[in-house]
């Protein structure tokens, strides 16, 4: 194989694979317009945060009813 053969010959490669990147720079560049980034988790996280200081304060609303409710039983029976 001569020098020239050789040169051609790996020109060629060259060229296939410059061929190759060029597609599969195209192809990563449709899938990143098909693709939408996802929405941030930040206010989901938020939102779940709120809901449970909520239902933390309702918890403890309802054990300082029943507290109560139980003091008044109490009451009741020591009364009767």
């Amino acid at each position: 194989m001569d020098h020239t053969t050789t040169t051609d010959a790996l020109l060629a490669e060259v060229d296939a694979l410059l061929k190759q990147a060029d597609a599969t720079a195209a192809r990563v560049d449709a899938l990143l317009a098909w693709w939408a980034p996802l929405p941030s988790t930040t206010p989901a996280l938020r939102r779940l945060q709120r809901t449970a200081r909520h239902a933390a304060r309702l918890s403890a609303l309802v054990e300082r009813q029943q507290a109560a409710l139980a003091a008044q039983l109490d009451a009741m029976e020591q009364g009767a």
